[in-house]
């Protein structure tokens, strides 16, 4: 972990309310894992707290995060321009573990449940295996975002919208439950999901027929401090408190309640 001192090199806005800025760092570019994530100053004077932004990708020492606005921090940070200067500090926090043998295992499945989709484009970029499916669900298709990354990867993509304007209609629990049925109940897949925390309840009752099955998921998490001092980011577990900044933000889904 590092505070570091950049500035911004590109911003594009992707989507109503979406955003990806990229910046260099040769050090974020070597020390940063999937899952990982940058606290960032977004103002000196309107906003105190620094703003936990997952990293999204790595191309040729950029790094790139994917953003919506969601309230003030965000909406600062979505009207920089190219040459701004940006206060950093990491990488932080536990990322996605990645199994030695996850690169023999038959089935790898990454669900993202809207803005979820940020940390999981890196993780994809680390497995880069092609038989692997990216669950992408939103309300509607005009909210999708990344679908053609994880096809450049190699990934299979399949689309969940609530409103049914884009393939499966519903969430992207209910189509994982639907891609889990043509698994091997004693299968050894890997599931990786990122999205709001309501995701992972309906997650573990799919995967109660599917014990074998090792799923991790990333929180999204209000956080102050973001180095596991001010205790802001704190949830129950099966072992006790934990802070999403220090523990996190990914857990077993068998450790969360």
């Amino acid at each position: 972990m590092k505070q570091l001192k950049t500035k911004l090199e590109s911003i594009k806005k992707i989507k109503p309310n979406i955003y990806l800025i990229g910046f260099k760092s040769a050090y974020l570019a070597k020390a940063a894992k999937p899952g990982q994530f940058l606290h960032i100053k977004v103002d000196d004077k309107i906003t105190i707290l620094r703003r936990p932004f997952s990293i999204h990708k790595i191309n040729k020492g950029k790094i790139y995060v994917l953003f919506k606005v969601r309230g003030r921090g965000t909406n600062l940070l979505a009207e920089y321009k190219r040459g701004d200067a940006l206060d950093i500090i990491g990488p932080l926090g536990n990322g996605f573990k990645i199994a030695e043998q996850a690169s023999k295992n038959k089935d790898i499945i990454l669900v993202a449940g809207g803005i979820g989709v940020a940390p999981l484009l890196f993780l994809a970029q680390k497995l880069k295996k092609s038989k692997a499916t990216v669950i992408l669900g939103a309300r509607n298709k005009k909210e999708i975002v990344c679908k053609s990354d994880f096809n450049n990867l190699g990934f299979k993509t399949v689309i969940a919208t609530e409103d049914g304007s884009s393939a499966f209609k519903g969430t992207a629990p209910e189509l994982l439950k639907k891609t889990m049925k043509s698994l091997n109940p004693r299968s050894l897949a890997d599931i990786y999901v990122c999205g709001p925390k309501e995701m992972f309840s309906e997650i573990k009752k799919i995967l109660k027929n599917n014990p074998k099955v090792r799923c991790q998921v990333s929180f999204e998490q209000f956080m102050g401090c973001g180095i596991g001092i001010c205790c802001g980011c704190s949830i129950q577990t099966k072992k006790g408190y934990k802070k999403v900044c220090k523990d996190g933000p990914v857990f077993n889904i068998k450790e969360i309640i």
